[in-house]
């Protein structure tokens, strides 16, 4: 059985490095790395060539367009050649944390028919609810301290997120649900998927996605301008006191786990998205 990675990076990058050394102490060989470009003589090229050859993966593919129109088809490039083969979905900025080893995991998996394994997204901020400049030379967990459920509350995001499948599985937008296959239930596993988007400069990307996102008329702009609006209005932090959010100190496990996986079993076969949006 073979275990590969699949990501799509672009407009940012400054997670990649610390996200694919995770994955290698994981166990991980197989890596399949995406760049994606909004035009032909995007810089963002630069930067992932630059990390992935460091690394020693290179680049699988190099896309140029509307993000938001070729995401799918991105992420399934690679799954395609591999129908059979196993794959961990990860974005970036998402480090999965397994409870047990990885190829433990999946092997049980597989062997009991399960075509696919979900988690749930932890968001990571600073250690006084703000957006530290990511650094490369020591673990992003401590430059991230403080894990919560930021992602709904705050956006409307769906923070559910299929983390491992076969390649023939199809999956929806964000490889936030599956359209297809025999799922892993919940109370087997379900995986903490550490989410290290709350960077500097975020707010200003948003800003920017919102505006394209909305002249495009993709209705899920308003993710993006909801924390836009919510960074003006909190002065550049989050409210780790707003107990929406859940904010505890966290290393790789998150305090309130068993609260988010009976949230999960509580409403797996309820649709949980926002109005306007789909998975």
């Amino acid at each position: 059985m073979r275990i590969h990675l699949t990501t799509v990076a672009g407009s940012f990058v400054k997670v990649l490095p610390h996200m694919l050394a995770h994955y290698r102490e994981l166990g991980v060989l197989s890596f399949f790395v995406n760049a994606h470009l909004s035009h032909p003589e995007d810089a963002a090229l630069e930067e992932v060539k630059e990390v992935t050859n460091k690394f020693g993966c290179g680049i699988y593919s190099i896309t140029v367009g509307e993000w938001q129109r070729q995401q799918v088809e991105i992420y399934a490039k690679s799954r395609q050649r591999y129908p059979n083969d196993w794959f961990i979905l990860a974005d970036q900025d998402e480090l999965q944390v397994y409870p047990y080893e990885l190829f433990g995991i999946i092997e049980e998996c597989d062997r009991k028919g399960y075509d696919y394994i979900t988690g749930v997204l932890v968001d990571r901020i600073g250690a006084d609810g703000s957006f530290p400049e990511v650094e490369y030379d020591r673990p992003i967990w401590s430059q991230f301290p403080l894990g919560g459920l930021i992602s709904y509350p705050m956006l409307g995001a769906d923070p559910r997120k299929v983390v491992a499948a076969k390649g023939f599985v199809p999956l929806g937008v964000g490889q936030h649900v599956a359209r297809g296959g025999r799922g892993c239930p919940i109370e087997m596993y379900f995986i903490q998927v550490h989410h290290f988007k709350w960077v500097k400069g975020l707010a200003h990307r948003l800003s920017k996605r919102a505006e394209m996102l909305r002249k495009s008329n993709v209705s899920h702009w308003v993710e993006s301008q909801r924390f836009v609006s919510y960074f003006e209005e909190h002065y550049g932090k989050i409210d780790i006191a707003d107990s929406r959010f859940r904010i505890v100190e966290c290393d790789r496990n998150y305090k309130h786990w068993d609260y988010v996986r009976q949230m999960a079993i509580n409403f797996r076969d309820t649709e949980i998205l926002p109005p306007g949006r789909s998975g």
